[in-house]
């Protein structure tokens, strides 16, 4: 049987949050700011929220990139006295937001989530 596009995000997500201790959430978000899929360990957040911010948190890039002569942004990374918030552009089509204790090591938790981008595109065909 033929697995769906979300079970495939899904298990992309469980497997991430499986191999990297300091993600509390991760969020895949449609440009619009609509859940395509998402996982917390704390289930507290509100994931609309969390969605619908991270495609803000895109099109305020984008546009500011744009205006200094730019391409679209990739990837932004927000440091918090509480947690770091990661933001992967993924073909302006898509966001993956990954929100971080304030304890990451940064550099390692990058490689993992760059690498989960590259797959978000990939299974989402863009």
């Amino acid at each position: 049987m033929s697995r769906t596009t979300i079970d495939q995000l899904d298990t992309l997500l469980t497997d991430l949050d499986a191999r990297v201790d300091s993600i509390r959430g991760v969020v895949i978000s449609s440009a619009d700011g609509l859940k395509i899929a998402d996982r917390f360990r704390d289930h507290s957040y509100d994931t609309q929220i969390a969605h619908a911010i991270s495609a803000s948190i895109v099109g305020l890039a984008n546009r500011s990139v744009h205006k200094l002569g730019l391409p679209p942004f990739d990837c932004a990374t927000i440091y918090t006295s509480d947690g770091i918030v990661t933001l992967f552009n993924i073909d302006n089509r898509a966001s993956l937001l990954v929100l971080l204790d304030p304890d990451a090591n940064v550099g390692l938790v990058m490689i993992e989530l760059q690498h989960a981008a590259e797959l978000v595109k990939k299974v989402m065909r863009l």
